[in-house]
């Protein structure tokens, strides 16, 4: 704790320094210039009212949180402070400020015995370089914050204490460098010997967090859901339910993670992060299925929390795409936060936003454009490590289609559906787009295969049907399905009409008993087959 101590006045040192350089650097805010100079001075109560104006008139940099922070803190008001330095570690400082606003964040979140919290900075601290024994401290006392005290009466209590020292022997070996594909028998010893406390006892069971924890390192996905749905049915834990609703997400299975995410929201958590991560995904899933407005309600409640928190650069811009989306779809799109750049963003989301704003302006011609560029590439998504489109893509899937469908690029069509069969066989249209675009280029068996997938055809469906199976010489199946179709109110009309007047059914007419099947009087003696 004293190399910590010893870190943080290097730091404050650091912001007192770098004051006298800062008018040089930045053109800085007249309020943000007096309260720098005020507090050099030791006037922190004139300091903190300059810094409060400054946040007040929309100062984009964290500088006067991180300032509003170090004077609480001096003050010994340290959980009024974590606050300030949460938003200052949010917005945009200089490297050695983030640093100051990350470390404060890792103490005081320790402190306060909010781990989660204090463990995200450690790891933001690490990717900027930081090492400090302080790191494996904290990760060690997140894991035994939840423990129980160890009983020794109650049965089970040497395995608990055996797998917590294996743990400990982990950390060491974690500390050491040692490689994660070593540690895997450890692991599944740390597994079994909690197991082996929980069947004999209940009272072990809130272990269950490390069991899951291990089976997420090994990759062994399955099990660790099962476990949180243990902890969830046991404990109704706020966070299990995320983590389950999480894996639901990530399998597609958009309604299943929804009740996740809202048994989640319903528990009304305090925890801002928990919170966040939550709404975002349950934006995402919304968005999947063409939720468009609920999407649009979670994501606008994501990102009115994504100031309170420290983000990776990457979920920031997974929450807009999301948000974008979701506003353009439903015609509330903000053409200020919602600008793209063809450099941080892949070919993929550039077309398919070009798409749907082109739908929403009725420029089909545009939309057709972009719905033909949106599949042509591969690209990857940090969400979905395994996927070549990412979910958000797929979604749009269907209404990419319906466009070239409409633009009559039938063609495209079947190109598109054949190679994401397995994504859109449960959709409505699929067969319906196939059947119709085989029929349009003349591929009249095929057409007539599709057909014969789907259920409760309309109308016009029918007597495209029908004429497939005339153009493919197949007269049985005209006669069976037109028995049928026939018996249809809405479609009868046009059917028979057909059947009397065009030259495609002139051999259907050369029947002896034409009159008689068209009065749905025939018997069920078939026709030869003729072209």
């Amino acid at each position: 704790m004293a190399g910590a101590t010893k870190r943080m006045k290097f730091y404050a040192l650091i912001i007192l320094s770098l004051f006298f350089l800062a008018p040089s650097l930045v053109a800085k805010s007249t309020e943000m210039f007096l309260g720098e100079k005020a507090y050099s001075q030791g006037a922190l109560d004139t300091a903190r009212k300059h810094f409060e104006a400054a946040i007040e008139n929309g100062e984009p940099s964290g500088d006067p949180h991180l300032y509003i922070g170090l004077i609480l803190e001096s003050r010994r008001q340290y959980a009024e402070s974590i606050p300030y330095f949460r938003a200052a570690a949010a917005r945009r400082m200089s490297k050695k400020f983030k640093k100051v606003a990350y470390w404060k964040m890792v103490i005081l979140c320790r402190q306060a015995k909010m781990y989660s919290e204090s463990l995200r900075y450690v790891d933001l601290l690490q990717e900027m370089g930081e090492k400090s024994e302080l790191f494996d401290k904290i990760r060690l006392e997140a894991e035994n914050s939840s423990t129980p005290p160890i009983d020794k009466n109650i049965q089970g209590a040497d395995s608990v204490e055996k797998a917590l020292n294996l743990e400990k022997k982990l950390h060491e070996l974690q500390a050491k460098g040692e490689e994660e594909s070593t540690l895997k028998p450890l692991r599944r010893e740390i597994i079994q010997t909690f197991k082996n406390a929980i069947s004999l006892d209940a009272h072990w069971n809130s272990f269950r967090w490390h069991i899951a924890r291990h089976y997420e390192k090994l990759q062994e996905h399955d099990a660790a859901i099962t476990t949180y749905k243990l902890i969830w049915k046991d404990s109704g834990d706020a966070r299990a339910a995320y983590k389950l609703g999480m894996a639901e997400r990530r399998k597609g299975k958009y309604k299943d993670a929804l009740r996740y995410f809202a048994a989640v929201l319903e528990k009304n958590t305090n925890d801002t992060t928990l919170n966040f991560y939550t709404r975002l995904n349950a934006a995402q899933s919304h968005y999947g299925l063409s939720n468009y407005n609920d999407a649009l309600t979670h994501a606008k409640k994501a990102k009115a929390l994504a100031d309170e928190i420290e983000l990776k650069d990457s979920t920031r811009a997974s929450l807009r795409r999301v948000y974008c989306l979701a506003a353009i779809s439903t015609a509330k799109d903000d053409t200020e936060y919602c600008r793209f750049s063809k450099k941080s963003e892949s070919a993929v989301f550039i077309n398919l936003v070009a798409m749907k704003r082109a739908i929403q302006k009725k420029e089909m011609k545009n939309a057709t454009k972009f719905a033909s560029r949106i599949y042509e590439t591969d690209t990857s998504d940090e969400d979905e490590s395994e996927a070549t489109i990412p979910a958000y893509a797929f979604s749009d899937l269907p209404v990419a289609i319906s466009v070239l469908f409409q633009a009559e690029e039938y063609h495209r069509v079947l190109e598109l559906t054949d190679k994401f069969t397995k994504k859109l066989d449960t959709n409505r249209d699929f067969t319906a787009w196939r059947a119709v675009s085989h029929f349009a280029l003349k591929e009249f068996a095929l057409a007539s295969l599709e057909f014969n997938k789907m259920q409760n055809l309309t109308p016009a469906q029918m007597n495209l049907h029908l004429m497939s199976l005339a153009h493919a010489g197949n007269w049985a199946e005209v006669k069976i399905k037109g028995s049928a179709y026939l018996k249809n109110p809405n479609a009868r009309e046009k059917l028979e009409r057909n059947f009397r007047t065009l030259k495609l059914y002139a051999p259907l007419r050369e029947e002896k008993d034409f009159e008689a099947w068209m009065q749905g009087k025939e018997s069920p003696t078939l026709p030869q087959n003729k072209k």
